[in-house]
């Protein structure tokens, strides 16, 4: 078998590129610190990668909504404690009003106060954040206000006083228990299995609910001292109790009683506020830990050790210099060489 002069220089040649190669190829891994910087390095790694890196992306953005739900919470659960502070010094002056010691005249100014507690009052319910989105309008954020006025359902009232309705997202009516988280905000803060919201967050880790209907928050149960058709909320009993006060009446005994029923609904809500609020935080940490173990699987997968890459690098150098010392000797050798 006869090897002709260019046989040999190609073999050469392709054994030096060879090892140039093999150099280049440590020596990214060991310049970017990862053993797989594109498919061809590991396929099978690659694949498991992307799906990590996809994972913690994900659990980057979970954080973020929790960070965003705690903050919406946190000023909700300020706007229900001030809504409480404002019954609370409503109640008081019913009861106080109900002593027959007062004079109609002394009704009437209690009255006035009654008045701006009322403004205190909407202004709560209809209360928005830094974005401008209502707090207590259900998913119906953007909307001028969660409570307005209704003309239509206050005749019989003195002049200047008018009941509130509210018109956020849904009005539960007569389904109210079953309803009454419909039309809530939700955001998510965990992986779940199906990726599907539920018309209520409970028994659902995944979400969590960052609005809330104010027809709920602020109910009164019953509500027996409003006229029927009109609004059952603390906002109506207030201006029922004005009503009372402007014309110099005692107050019925029923208004005290729907004040603390509405008291005892805020205390509610202040309570499934705070509960998410725990949620939010135990799935915080639980992303964390999750996250620290998604990133050493990944450090596993991924990066390229320093030691083991330098080894190799020297071994790959030192078989290039041997392939370039043959190639030098052999594009010298020719017939004559052995011609004495």
């Amino acid at each position: 078998m006869r090897i002709s002069t260019n046989l040999f220089h190609m073999q050469s040649f392709a054994s030096i590129e060879k090892h140039q190669n093999s150099v280049l190829a440590i020596q990214e891994k060991l310049s970017s610190g990862q053993r797989v910087n594109k498919p061809s390095d590991d396929p099978l790694a690659i694949g498991q990668i992307h799906a990590l890196n996809q994972s913690m992306n994900d659990l980057a953005q979970f954080k973020k909504n929790g960070d965003f739900a705690k903050t919406m919470l946190s000023y909700e659960e300020t706007q229900i404690d001030s809504a409480v502070n404002v019954t609370q010094r409503a109640r008081e002056l019913t009861i106080q009003m109900m002593n027959e010691t007062y004079t109609p005249e002394q009704r009437q100014a209690a009255g006035l106060e009654i008045g701006q507690l009322i403004k205190g009052m909407a202004n709560v319910m209809n209360s928005s954040n830094s974005e401008e989105e209502l707090l207590f309008a259900g998913n119906n954020v953007t909307a001028n206000a969660a409570f307005v006025k209704d003309p239509a359902n206050s005749g019989g009232l003195q002049p200047g006083n008018e009941y509130y309705a509210y018109i956020g997202s849904p009005n539960a009516g007569a389904d109210y228990d079953v309803q009454a988280n419909y039309g809530s905000r939700f955001v998510q803060i965990a992986f779940d299995d199906n990726n599907q919201l539920s018309p209520d967050d409970d028994g659902d880790p995944s979400r969590v609910r960052v609005t809330d209907n104010g027809s709920k928050v602020f109910d009164v149960p019953g509500a027996s001292s409003l006229p029927p058709g009109v609004d059952r909320n603390l906002l109506n009993v207030m201006v029922q109790l004005k009503d009372e006060l402007d014309q110099g009446n005692q107050p019925p005994a029923e208004i005290g009683t729907d004040l603390l029923a509405g008291l005892d609904a805020m205390s509610d809500a202040l309570a499934e506020v705070g509960s998410r609020q725990n949620r939010i935080q135990n799935q915080d940490e639980s992303g964390q830990e999750f996250g620290i173990a998604l990133n050493q699987r990944r450090s596993d997968l991924q990066d390229q050790d320093v030691v083991e890459g330098i080894s190799e690098f020297t071994m790959k150098q030192n078989a290039l210099q041997m392939a370039q010392q043959v190639f030098s000797r052999v594009q010298g050798m020719t017939l004559f060489d052995y011609l004495g």
